[in-house]
């Protein structure tokens, strides 16, 4: 009958399952945007940190590879040992950023020369390094070295064993400008070739070797 269908619908929709919401808020999605990014930025920061700490490592290399590089040219030559010093102290006149202006003649790699020519001429050529004047490059008309490491210098000391003049410790110096600040290389106290005075620069880098030298003629 009529009224029997009438509530039968009735009770159909009664028993009806309530309707479910679904899908994702704004606040929710604007939330979740929000971690993700933050987890980006942590991530770059993190490949930025290993970046550099790769190319201060590199450069640390570089240093101790050129500091050898001096120290058997000095090795070979131990006569000339007072003119490899940079300066009366060995840290008051140091080498790089061309200070050398020309090429000393005669060019031993060339011609027979004394032991004091070979070292001036040593000194030329171990600045040409520092400087990375074999790599250059062309920019706004300047022509740069394409592999110098900012603010390099080298510095050479010398200190003879008592009663002889070629024989004892030597020194060799490297310092250059890192890509971020930490903490002065050179502590209150220490020598610093050439730049700011001791434990005021963070992003001073030094690297020193020290050798004994043996003049065999003092044997």
């Amino acid at each position: 009958t009529m009224t029997a269908a009438s509530t039968l619908a009735v009770n159909i929709i009664r028993r009806a399952p309530p309707l479910k919401h679904r899908g994702v808020t704004l606040i929710e999605a604007l939330i979740t945007g929000l971690i993700l990014a933050i987890g980006i930025i942590g991530v770059v920061s993190l490949l930025a940190m290993a970046k550099a700490s790769q190319h201060e490592a590199m450069q640390r290399t570089r240093a101790i590879s050129m500091a050898d590089h001096m120290l058997e040219r000095i090795r070979r030559n131990p006569a000339g040992v007072a003119t490899y010093r940079t300066g009366t102290s060995g840290f008051n006149l140091p080498l790089g950023n061309s200070t050398i202006s020309e090429e000393p003649d005669p060019s031993c790699s060339s011609a027979s020369c004394t032991p004091l020519q070979l070292a001036a001429h040593d000194r030329w050529v171990w600045e040409q390094l520092l400087d990375g004047s074999a790599v250059t490059v062309t920019s706004g008309g300047n022509t740069v070295s394409a592999t110098s490491m900012s603010g390099l210098r080298g510095c050479v000391t010398f200190t003879a064993d008592t009663g002889k003049t070629n024989t004892g410790i030597v020194s060799v110096i490297l310092q250059w400008q890192g890509m971020r600040e930490t903490s002065d290389a050179v502590g209150i106290g220490g020598s610093v070739c050439g730049g700011a005075s001791a434990n005021s620069d963070p992003t001073r880098r030094q690297v020193v070797i020290d050798s004994y030298l043996v003049d065999e003629a003092e044997i």
